[in-house]
């Protein structure tokens, strides 16, 4: 459900070659394509960590681009633009070899543009004959910077093969509606400071995961009413069980054992799951009975939306966690005045003028952090086992090869650059005939 970069490659090259077979309307429109598609490359290539040299057509002047070079520049952009999308979560991907063979699958489709625009600018008859020579001297140039980096053979991508975008496509029905409001409930509490959160907020959000394990364990029970793969899909349920069992005990910590300052609580959280609740609801019912396999198990989108589902919750349970250990470290949470007493013995008798003048509260704050090792061990659990449940999933849906970006930082530009260390050098002998190269004895020049 998520374009990947190794689609938006696939598409490029796909568009190169109708630009190289279609030719260009005019030749202000050839040129301000072929500037366009350079332009995208460039950007491009920046977040590949490379800069080219060539720099842009002066001519291009303030044209609009329609034709196939255009097409092709916007699928270029759209790749970069995955590219930019991703933060410190994908930044693994970003290997060296990985980036030697996207910067020559990059260089190709480019240099197929710029011999498409070559092919096109003999072909037609222009008044303007010094600014076709102009931009002929230009595209073999660009040519021959883009043939340095382009490596012969299939280029192989490695882990940047697997990057996404950071949400699903357009909803188009039911089910592809909840995979886009899963993604955006993710992406709330990814982006929802921990100073921001109440206990009363970590309740919710506990709740929120209980009901996502819950209809996600009814999904997986009707996947293993018709998937061959039932060893994967009874992983994915045991898993689930844990996890709401799990999410129990949070809850029963969280209502007994823990309070917090008075305060507003913001509920951006809890406004999109809402939305996502409602979308389960119409999805996996008709009215108040629940839709069987036979109406639910068309297309196949059940195992993108679990696999989605899951990849929801355990980010919203690992910002959970961590949200936790930053109240507590902080010293923001309360704790039962006796759980204190048990943990700390000093604390009865630490004189204070404020036990003589006022009634001792029932609650204490305290940032000592045996007195929350029950809720943070049951947390680290829920989370464990829904990152099990998470792996079995994307087994059963094929996307264990999917890199999806999450949290609220992303790049602020592109990374170090490295120059292109392209440099024009006459050719020799052997590079002018090589047939007979081996025969001569004539110096190279």
């Amino acid at each position: 459900m998520r374009t990947t970069y190794e689609d938006l490659l696939r598409v490029a090259r796909r568009d190169a070659i109708v630009a190289y077979n279609l030719a260009a309307a005019d030749t202000s429109d050839l040129i301000a394509g072929w500037q366009a598609t350079l332009t995208a490359a460039r950007h491009h290539l920046q977040w590949l960590r490379l800069e080219l040299t060539t720099s842009d057509f002066a001519d291009a002047g303030t044209f609009t681009a329609e034709g196939p070079l255009a097409a092709l520049a916007r699928s270029i952009g759209a790749a970069g633009d995955l590219l930019a999308s991703q933060n410190r979560s994908t930044h693994s991907a970003f290997q060296d070899e990985a980036l030697v063979a996207a910067r020559s699958e990059i260089a190709s489709i480019t240099a197929l543009a710029a011999r498409a625009a070559v092919t096109r600018l003999a072909n037609q008859q222009t008044h303007d004959v010094e600014t076709s020579q102009r931009l002929l001297r230009h595209l073999i140039d660009t040519i021959e910077e883009l043939e340095f980096h382009h490596k012969p053979g299939s280029p192989d991508i490695g882990t940047l093969r697997g990057l996404t975008t950071t949400l699903p496509h357009a909803p188009v029905d039911e089910a592809s509606q909840v995979i886009l409001l899963a993604a955006r409930w993710q992406a709330t509490h990814d982006a929802t400071p921990p100073a921001s959160v109440l206990t009363r907020d970590l309740r919710s959000t506990t709740a929120q995961l209980r009901t996502v394990v819950g209809y996600c364990l009814h999904l997986a029970d009707l996947l293993s009413q018709s998937d061959d793969n039932t060893d994967a899909t009874g992983d994915v349920v045991q898993a689930l069980r844990a996890a709401g069992s799990a999410t129990r005990r949070v809850a029963f910590w969280l209502r007994t054992r823990v309070s917090d300052m008075g305060g507003r609580s913001q509920g951006a959280a809890e406004s999109a799951f809402v939305e996502l609740f409602q979308a389960l609801r119409a999805w996996l019912s008709d009215g108040e009975r629940l839709k069987g396999p036979e109406e639910l198990l068309v297309g196949g989108l059940v195992r993108d939306v679990v696999d989605e589902l899951m990849h929801a919750a355990v980010r919203v349970a690992v910002v959970q966690q961590e949200t936790a250990a930053w109240l507590v470290l902080r010293g923001r949470l309360f704790v039962p005045k006796a759980e204190l007493g048990k943990r700390d013995p000093e604390f009865h008798n630490r004189p204070g003028v404020w036990r003589l003048m006022y009634p001792q509260p029932a609650w204490v704050r305290t940032n000592l952090s045996s007195c929350f090792d029950q809720l943070t061990a049951d947390l680290a659990e829920l989370t464990c086992q829904l990152s099990d449940a998470v792996h079995h999933a994307r087994n059963i849906a094929g996307t264990t090869a999917l890199r999806r970006p999450y949290g609220p930082e992303h790049f602020s530009g592109p990374p170090t650059l490295e120059r292109s260390r392209w440099r024009w050098s006459p050719p020799t002998y052997a590079d002018l005939f090589p047939e007979v190269a081996g025969e001569s004895t004539c110096p190279e020049r």
